[in-house]
């Protein structure tokens, strides 16, 4: 979508001609007001190159933009239009730091135009500048109240700040007022989907798409849609459609491989994610489904594959776990513990805290609780909890063999699920824990003896007599085990297992 109507950039002045080129390109007929345009330029009237730019810029011709706008700035720097103009174009092109530049200059040079603040918020936000693009739309709707442009992107740096409970409002008021406007369904989309809503998601997207029938990245997201509110069926066979213009969709391919596993097609999602992966052979994730699709269990932990699915997941992570899937593990092991006598010491270490949803079943006065998780966004949530001293953003293992102190217990709750070895950590764990203390956690079982890794979910299956025998290796006693039904998973039951294990008082 083009952030705003961009200006005419250099004043026609009294040139009769130029403005009858204006008024062509003002009714939409374009081929006729750019063959004017240049040819008043190659008879040497540079009053036409603003004008010209301007249509170019309408055109999504930013290339050509920018080679008519950069030598109209060097000769007129005071020319807050141009300024803005190159900032568009620039920014479309990808040349991120300079659209910045000429947006602040635009923007200093027109502080009452709509256009030049909304240059700024975009260029801020596409650079990664979050904070800043929400402070620059919010100062701008100061200037232009309720402006749909300004809203509308503010409401996108609402989104790309994680902020979906504030920014879900203002899209849907947005649609109710420019229901034709499918950029402003997309973006609903996202919040919905970031929140769980995949029915209202799904319901948005078909908007978009019945507004933009052609747009195939629109057609994507519908894709998309489709699986996330369970209708894989259908998702698969729109992805295949895409995928005949686009071969070389790697995220294309990626959807396509997840709508097969759900539709307990192995064979075709290991095809998908090998086609993915031969075209991104460095992406986490798609390494993870396919080592999934394959049977492969990767050496190492997959810290990358974890932190983007769970920045991902952060904001409907307990609506769809306790809400839609009956999750309820960490007051399962909290009762274990308890019932253990187990649930001892006032320094508790929560490996993999994720929200912070066991820290809420161990608090107690004089109890001091620390977090470890690997995504910046669970810890955001965690943190609003109140109820941590210490968060730190770190790997598991890397955490426990860097870590200087103590706890008295050690909770991990369905974190060796996202492991391919769980026993790595024992040992360490172990050297962390005060004479008498507690290792707590929960695993999902295999079938076998072996650590599987589930294609459907992409999580590991651990054996429970495996990881008891492995306990012991690492120095554990007194271990006990309790299996436990998990969460559902599609309508059914996931089997797990929880378990605590104690360091010697000796």
């Amino acid at each position: 979508m083009a952030a705003h109507n961009p200006g005419t950039g250099n004043s026609a002045g009294p040139n009769p001609r130029l403005n009858a080129l204006q008024a062509l390109q003002q009714a939409g007929r374009m081929q006729e007001a750019e063959a004017g345009y240049r040819e008043l330029l190659r008879v040497g009237d540079m009053h036409a190159a603003g004008p010209l730019a301007t249509l170019l810029l309408q055109q999504q011709r930013d290339r050509e933009a920018t080679e008519l706008l950069e030598p109209l700035v060097r000769a007129a720097p005071d020319n807050g239009e141009i300024a803005v103009n190159l900032s568009v174009a620039l920014r479309r092109l990808g040349r991120l730091d300079e659209a910045l530049q000429h947006a602040r200059r635009g923007n200093a040079l027109l502080p009452r135009a709509v256009p030049a603040w909304n240059a700024l918020g975009l260029a801020l936000l596409e650079s990664g500048r979050l904070d800043e693009a929400l402070a620059t739309f919010d100062a701008a709707l100061t200037v232009a109240p309720q402006h749909p442009a300004l809203s509308l992107h503010r409401a996108m740096a609402l989104r790309r700040l994680g902020r979906n409970e504030e920014a879900l409002p203002l899209y849907a008021q947005f649609v109710r007022a420019f229901p034709q406007m499918q950029e402003a369904w997309r973006g609903l989309a996202d919040v919905q989907a970031a929140l769980g809503e995949t029915q209202a998601a799904l319901r948005s997207r078909q908007q978009a798409r019945a507004l933009a029938p052609n747009d195939a990245d629109v057609a994507f997201e519908h894709a998309t849609a489709l699986l996330q509110a369970g209708n894989a069926l259908d998702a698969a066979r729109e992805l295949e459609r895409i995928l005949q213009t686009r071969e070389n969709d790697t995220q294309a391919w990626v959807w396509l491989g997840r709508a097969h596993l759900k539709l307990d097609d192995v064979a075709a999602a290991r095809t998908a994610f090998e086609r993915a992966r031969a075209l991104d052979p460095d992406d986490s994730m798609i390494a993870h489904f396919h080592a999934a699709a394959t049977g492969t269990l990767p050496a190492a932990v997959e810290s990358d594959y974890i932190r983007i699915l769970f920045d991902d997941f952060a904001d409907r992570f307990e609506h769809t776990l306790v809400d839609l899937l009956s999750y309820d593990t960490p007051a399962r092991l909290a009762d274990f513990l308890q019932r253990q006598g187990a649930d001892v010491g006032d320094r508790v270490l929560d490996l993999g805290c994720g929200t912070g949803l066991m820290a809420v079943r161990l608090a107690r006065p004089g109890r001091v609780i620390d977090g470890v998780d690997l995504s910046p966004r669970m810890l955001e949530r965690a943190r609003s909890k109140g109820l941590y001293r210490h968060l730190h953003t770190a790997e598991l293992i890397g955490f426990l063999r860097d870590a200087r102190e103590d706890w008295n217990l050690i909770v991990a709750t369905d974190v060796y699920i996202y492991l391919p070895d769980a026993a790595a950590s024992f040992p360490l764990a172990l050297a962390h824990l005060a004479p008498g203390g507690c290792l707590a956690f929960s695993i999902e079982t295999s079938v076998g003896d072996d650590t599987e890794l589930l294609p459907q979910t992409g999580r590991y299956r651990q054996a429970p007599a495996r990881i008891t025998r492995e306990l012991v290796d690492a120095g554990f006693v007194d271990i006990a085990q309790e299996p436990v039904v998990l969460r559902l998973e599609s309508g059914k039951p996931v089997a797990g297992a929880l378990f605590v294990a104690k360091r010697p008082v000796g």
